[in-house]
């Protein structure tokens, strides 16, 4: 599943795939905008948002926020 999965359960089946077409697209940033977004009340700070998409990354298997194209070839 990735992501933290008291987190990811927590995401609307439309905001899922929502982050995986970001994420699939390179588009970080946007990906973790949009998790803090819809978290809810609790917000996220910035970096917890970044390692979430981070780890949903490393399950769609595409190079992420913390890692490097390169890093991953």
């Amino acid at each position: 599943m990735g992501m933290d999965d008291a987190l990811w359960s927590r995401l609307s089946p439309e905001v899922r795939v929502e982050l995986d077409e970001l994420i699939n697209s390179g588009r970080f940033l946007q990906a973790v905008k949009v998790v803090r977004e819809h978290i809810g009340p609790t917000r996220l700070a910035l970096w917890d948002g970044v390692e979430a998409v981070q780890e949903r990354a490393d399950v769609l298997e595409v190079s992420g926020p913390l890692r490097s194209r390169a890093s991953s070839e």
